[in-house]
């Protein structure tokens, strides 16, 4: 656990180091060179593509799989299936509750704000959908998910870390969201399924091997 704690710290201040460097240099020009491609396929096509990251449906999911892990707990015992239910479910659902809370706390104004009244930065508390870019939800919902699947059957492990990518560079692209809120949500999603993995299969070092 300390060998974890210790390599979560280390990728925390190289993301935080990255989150900087992408706000003061590379976030507003990539949010500009995909505004030129808003009437096009590639525009559509990302936003399409980011429905695999639904709020709604993961919400439903984590639900489901809750609930499917508690009732397999309960009439099976502790079986590898219902520890692995379970383990999804805690990983996806504690990636959205961390990500709300820090959208809240960060009010980072979204891409069309920059467009729109060249506004860009952070407005704590602000409270409203514009204000609450940083982190992606979309991305730490897909990189919790895909994460914890790819712990739970290796062999999908790199399709599975593929398709959370693409759904984040297609946040980009959609103009919802700014680099680094991906990057940030990324990191998020990627250690609450790591740390997650941890907590309910402590004998098994997959997750920090």
């Amino acid at each position: 656990m300390r060998t974890l704690l210790t390599r979560t710290g280390l990728i925390a201040l190289a993301t935080g180091l990255l989150i900087v460097i992408c706000y003061l240099f590379v976030d507003r020009p990539v949010a500009e060179a995909a505004l030129t491609l808003r009437d096009t396929v590639w525009h559509k096509g990302a936003g399409l593509l980011s429905q695999a990251a639904n709020e709604f449906f993961f919400n439903v999911l984590a639900a489901a799989m809750l609930l499917a892990g508690a009732v397999d707990r309960l009439a099976n015992g502790p079986s590898a299936r219902a520890r692995n239910l379970l383990y999804v479910s805690l990983s996806v659902a504690s990636a959205m509750l961390v990500g709300d809370v820090l959208k809240e706390l960060f009010g980072r104004a979204r891409p069309p704000l920059l467009f729109t009244k060249q506004v860009y930065g952070f407005f704590p508390m602000a409270g409203d959908y514009m204000h609450c870019s940083f982190p992606s939800g979309h991305t730490l919902r897909i990189f919790s998910s895909m994460t914890a699947l790819g712990l739970v059957l290796p062999r999908l492990r790199t399709p599975a870390l593929a398709l959370a990518v693409i759904v984040g560079i297609s946040r980009v692209l959609a103009l919802k969201h700014y680099p680094s809120d991906v990057l940030f949500g990324a990191f998020i999603g990627v250690t609450a399924a790591v740390w997650g993995w941890r907590l309910l299969h402590p004998t098994d070092g997959r997750a920090t091997d």
